[in-house]
């Protein structure tokens, strides 16, 4: 019974990040792709959770916890990387709003 409530969890976990992923290619704009980019990296630690579960093994443990760190070093040196020229975060909305560029 645990392995079929696994295996149904990791199936939802796949189409999350599969969303996530279209979010990340698709934008529209630089913090949409931020947040895709973190939710990515969420599901694939989902998915590696339930691996380890799933397999009764210890061996992803250390690897979750690196892949969390790089994860959040990543998003938060890219937040900084945005907030040294704001400007950066309005990459495309003004086209969204159906205004046009000067």
């Amino acid at each position: 019974m645990t392995e079929v409530v696994i295996l149904f969890c990791l199936a939802l976990v796949t189409a999350a990040a599969t969303l996530c992923l279209w979010r990340l290619v698709r934008g529209p704009t630089v913090p949409d792709r931020t947040i895709a980019f973190d939710m990515l990296a969420i599901c694939i630690l989902a998915m590696m959770a339930m691996l380890s579960v799933l397999w009764n093994t210890h061996l992803f443990i250390e690897i979750l916890m690196i892949y969390s760190l790089i994860g959040f070093v990543g998003t938060v040196a890219f937040v900084a990387y945005l907030m040294s020229n704001p400007n950066r975060l309005l990459d495309g909305a003004q086209f969204r709003r159906g205004e046009k560029s000067e």
